[in-house]
């Protein structure tokens, strides 16, 4: 299929650009303001880089230098998100760069480690790019949950939030808990009643997050992001092959899995059609439209 070709090359052309926003060396850099999270990055990266072995060796690069602002707790809890999408790619990326720079990431399935060489061009420029900002916070509060829900409150500052609301970063809500009420304590976050619900608000008086600017003008939930384009890449290299008719139940069953995510990321695939040539068509240009969008647009 035609599709997965033209697909392919919009998530390496996103993918290219977050990383080379982080310091590798790649020429894109589409997402300068839009907020970077490492650990996402990582797993997706690992899947995509599959069609461009130098996107590999470079992100590898990076994670060998800069693996101390990776959380391992973070990642570990993620992957259970993209279950059946990720394993193989993931665990070979993982055990390659546990013998290359002696870390101990998660391998989820036993994988023969790559022979490669690190090229070591990756540098950081954290002061320079406002996508950067949780790196930032975790060069500061440690690489953690502390950094990440400072970082998650200062995306969106004019918000409040619940304890369970945040836990959507990637923490249990125990920890979150214990951490919302040192920050409170300490004059960060502003804690206030409503009904029976403890919501939390940024103290955007606070003088430490100066040190933090510049905040990205964008954000968006990578996790969803990224499980909805492995889901509907697999599912397209899956039905390559297969008739039209067969072809349209399977997208039409990926999607109906993704109904959720869809939603919350206020995404409209197109409606069924009985004429299945003519809903395969749509559904294309609707996903190829999007994802270059989103290598090229960082509102979308």
């Amino acid at each position: 299929m035609q599709i997965i070709k033209h697909l392919d090359k919009n998530l390496l052309d996103l993918t290219w650009s977050l990383w080379t926003e982080l310091g590798v060396a790649g020429v894109l850099r589409n997402h300068q303001n839009t907020l970077i999270l490492i650990e996402e990055l990582i797993l997706f990266t690992s899947v995509i880089s599959e069609e461009d072995p130098r996107l590999r060796d470079e992100a590898m690069d990076w994670c060998a230098q800069f693996h101390h602002f990776v959380s391992i707790s973070r990642l570990k809890s993620i992957i259970k998100d993209y279950e059946g999408l990720i394993e193989e790619s993931f665990s070979e990326f993982s055990s390659t760069l546990n013998t290359l720079a002696k870390t101990n990431w998660p391998v989820l399935i036993p994988k023969k480690p790559l022979q490669l060489s690190l090229s070591q061009k990756s540098a950081l420029r954290p002061y320079a790019s406002a996508a950067l900002l949780n790196i930032r916070a975790r060069g500061i509060f440690g690489t953690g949950s502390r950094a990440d829900l400072i970082t998650f409150f200062l995306v969106h500052p004019s918000h409040d939030f619940s304890i369970a609301e945040t836990t959507e970063i990637g923490y249990s809500k125990r920890n979150l808990a214990e951490i919302l009420e040192d920050f409170h304590l300490s004059r960060l976050f502003n804690k206030f009643m409503q009904g029976n619900l403890q919501r939390y608000r940024l103290n955007k008086d606070s003088p430490l997050f100066q040190m933090l600017k510049p905040i990205p003008k964008y954000t968006k939930s990578w996790q969803l992001t990224f499980k909805v384009l492995l889901s509907l890449r697999k599912c397209l290299r899956q039905i390559e092959n297969n008739t039209k008719s067969t072809q349209v139940i399977e997208i039409i069953n990926c999607l109906s899995n993704l109904e959720t995510i869809l939603q919350k990321l206020d995404l409209s695939p197109p409606t069924f059609s009985n004429d299945f040539p003519r809903y395969i068509q749509s559904f294309n240009d609707w996903i190829l439209e999007w994802t270059y969008t989103l290598s090229q647009n960082p509102k979308i």
